[in-house]
């Protein structure tokens, strides 16, 4: 059976590429795979066109903050954008529908490596070709003193990690190990934000006065 990708979520996908160019794509998804196809899923090309060819309604973007592409702030941007294209976004075990809400998700797949993005299923909509909105507090690419912090895990070591450190009440011994790691996660928790226990833009964002 022949099918493709919708228009719009190629032009969501090209965005997200230049927004983030040396993201990693491991969980990159359009089509879906032999699971998806055994159950209903906007993975499945379901969708027919004028033509018949089935269409793609769904794309799967990897969490990937350590190269500028963070699920968080891409999904918390989507939502801003209320965009009428959206039919649900599926991210970090929640599932957030056009009533702009999240609400838990327990689906097989708890989403916390790549954020899912469904689109409708109206012609006008799944191949509109119109550029996405991106209205973040901190949108890609703004210049702000927050985006010139460097990214921080385990293993990092200096000046920066004993701000950190300092910030979160901890022994500041610039050494980003296990203590650290544990109490970046534990804050991220806090907040709302991905425990990957990864010092991105957000999560600086949620630390500095």
């Amino acid at each position: 059976m022949s099918w493709r990708v919708a228009k719009s979520l190629e032009m969501l996908l090209k965005q997200v590429n230049q927004a983030a160019p040396n993201r990693s794509k491991a969980s990159d998804g359009g089509v879906g795979d032999a699971a998806h196809a055994s159950k209903t899923s906007d993975h499945n090309p379901w969708v027919k066109d004028s033509k018949g060819v089935g269409v793609v309604t769904a794309r799967d973007f990897t969490h990937d903050p350590a190269r500028g592409f963070d699920c968080e702030a891409f999904t918390r941007a989507l939502v801003h954008s209320r965009d009428p294209r959206i039919k649900y976004i599926i991210w970090n075990k929640r599932i957030i529908m056009p009533i702009w809400a999240w609400k838990p998700y327990s689906g097989a797949n708890p989403h916390t490596h790549h954020a899912h993005v469904s689109i409708k299923s109206s012609p006008n909509l799944y191949d509109s070709e119109q550029p996405w909105v991106f209205t973040l507090p901190l949108p890609m690419g703004t210049a702000s003193p927050i985006l010139d912090m460097p990214v921080l895990k385990r293993g990092s070591k200096g000046d920066s990690v004993r701000k950190l450190q300092a910030l979160l009440g901890i022994i500041a011994d610039g050494s980003f190990g296990p203590v650290t790691e544990d109490a970046v996660r534990s804050f991220q928790k806090q907040q709302g934000l991905v425990a990957d226990g990864i010092v991105g833009v957000y999560t600086w964002d949620r630390l500095l006065p």
